[in-house]
């Protein structure tokens, strides 16, 4: 990178000289970073033309132009591999400023304990480089799974090159670095690492990053201890669901001129769903060298493939995943016209086995308690409670009277409630009902919330379900969005749950939640053999 003059050209040329590709046919050769991945890092390491060089108190992060970078890619474009060869860099190799060169001087590995025998000579007027003395790493996202695809890059990258000798060990769960520092991962979950000194975070699909599932806590924090130890952060990301407001959104429409950007939008002119379009949209967004057929490792016949396949399930997901499209508006869970006929159904008789979801909240969101009918999937709202219809507080015992109807009228065998809020309401419920039917089932579990969305909206794509045509039900099930989470299945593909078109936003969406809760119970009452019981007397009386 001296076509840059400001920037580390030392930090750049050391990648290829002592990282390696970590997997496929040329794992081990050495990574030579695409055009654009070198221009992000020669970006990153663009050094401020007024720093000034002092060996007692370097000027660390704040001699460069940027404090932290943000780069927005389609999948399998690259984002991991880079940011392990950034880990690297920032790990052991020549990544600060320390001064400028008269011409001449010359970065030697042999006098940082690499024993490759490279040198760098800096040209005149160009930035020299330092390693951090003791290097303090953290890999972030949003769960463990995320959290290894750039880990797993990592490994053999300094397993099979160079690196193997300043990086003897590389652990399952933090990797050790000269001088006493480390590279450790970091979740949402791994509050011990919160607050930690850190000299450099990558943060990974950062566009899924919000209040709700804690990472936007996690960035803020990161950034505190980034900036008490003159570090920097490199973020990465999917394009974003622009409802979603997330940490990947704030900081690219950020108003902070010391944030690099890097993002080639895909056209929302050209349809993911279309296969013309498709492949307009996939040669523009995916670098021309990154392509198998001009050397890189993508292959565009494979990537159109997958798009396509997602584009018939969900084109919005597709758009952003693949065609790196900010597609705004878009994200609808249910298709309301499906919903709206499966209206067709009729409450069981009593005696009936039943099982419910229950959503609660106090004086903001509302109360939902939806009922299902086990040998029918029929389900229906058992009560929707607005406080502001109830003088801004939800009726606490019209809701208890409600479970008591419900556990009177029918053979109430699982009742899936989400627990804040209400943990003394359904401790009661417990106590009079039995632990094996009323159920604490929090849906901030990402994961396996993510299976149980996927289980009601396949139920409601399938017409596996019906219900009575409840005007309010109906309303919430078209206010509920898509808030895609990091977690894939078993094939996969990107689990989602539920959220509201925009955070804090008036639509609500409760008595969707608890529909899902009440039919993931149905699914578990299912799977204990609840079909299989023979009806009780009272259940053919009318």
């Amino acid at each position: 990178m001296r076509s840059l003059p400001r920037t580390l050209g030392v930090a750049l040329d050391w990648i290829p000289q002592h990282c390696v590709i970590p997997d496929g046919f040329r794992r081990g050769a050495p990574f030579v970073p695409y055009d654009w991945q070198t221009l992000y890092l020669g970006s990153f390491y663009l050094v401020r033309p007024d720093a000034v060089w002092m060996p007692d108190a370097p000027l660390l992060g704040p001699a460069f132009v940027y404090r932290r970078g943000l780069k927005v890619g389609p999948q399998k474009v690259g984002k991991d591999p880079l940011d392990a060869a950034h880990i690297c860099l920032e790990g052991t190799g020549p990544c600060l400023f320390a001064g400028w060169a008269e011409g001449g001087e010359v970065y030697a590995c042999s006098e940082h304990g690499c024993r490759c025998g490279w040198t760098y000579i800096y040209d005149p007027g160009e930035p020299m480089a330092m390693t951090w003395p003791s290097a303090l790493v953290q890999i972030t996202a949003v769960s463990e799974e995320a959290t290894q695809n750039t880990y797993d890059a990592l490994r053999p990258m300094i397993e099979l090159g160079p690196l193997a000798d300043l990086m003897p060990r590389t652990g399952e769960e933090f990797i050790r670095l000269p001088n006493g520092g480390r590279i450790d991962t970091v979740t949402a979950s791994a509050n011990s690492r919160l607050g930690q000194r850190v000299t450099f975070v990558t943060q990974g699909e950062v566009g899924l990053w919000d209040k709700t599932n804690g990472m936007a806590k996690v960035a803020d924090t990161q950034y505190r201890g980034l900036a008490g130890m003159g570090g920097r952060a490199s973020l990465s990301t999917n394009a974003w669901d622009p409802a979603q407001q997330s940490v990947g959104q704030i900081q690219f429409e950020s108003a902070a001129q010391d944030i690099y950007r890097q993002f080639i939008k895909g056209p929302v002119t050209l349809s993911i769903r279309n296969k013309e379009e498709r492949r307009k949209l996939l040669r523009f967004v995916y670098p021309r060298d990154s392509l198998r057929e001009h050397g890189g490792h993508v292959d565009l016949d494979a990537i159109e493939a997958e798009a396509a396949d997602l584009a018939a399930r969900d084109p919005a997901q597709a758009g952003r995943f693949f065609g790196n499209q900010l597609l705004t508006g878009a994200g609808k869970a249910f298709d309301v016209d499906v919903w709206a006929d499966l209206g067709t159904g009729e409450k069981p008789k009593k005696g009936a086995l039943i099982v419910g979801g229950f959503d609660g909240s106090d004086v903001d969101d509302q109360t939902a308690l939806i009922l299902c009918d086990v040998a029918t999937g029929f389900i229906w709202a058992a009560g929707i409670w607005n406080p502001a219809e109830h003088g801004g507080k939800v009726p606490r015992d019209q809701v208890n009277a409600a479970i008591d109807d419900a556990a009177t009228d029918y053979k109430l065998l699982r009742l899936n409630a989400d627990p804040p809020y209400w943990r003394d309401e359904i401790a009661d419920w417990r106590g009079r009902y039995g632990e094996e039917v009323i159920k604490e089932w929090p849906t901030y579990r990402n994961r396996v919330m993510g299976f149980a969305v996927r289980d009601f909206a396949t139920a409601v794509s399938t017409g596996a379900l019906t219900h009575d045509g409840d005007a309010v039900f109906a309303k919430h099930i078209a206010n509920a969005h898509r808030k895609e989470l990091n977690e894939r299945d078993d094939k996969g593909v990107r689990l989602w749950t539920l959220q509201k078109e925009r955070a804090g936003g008036p639509d609500k969406i409760d008595a969707a939640v608890a529909a899902v809760l009440a039919w993931e119970a149905r699914l578990e009452a299912i799977a204990e053999g609840a079909l299989n019981r023979k009806p009780l007397f009272r259940a053919f009386v009318a």
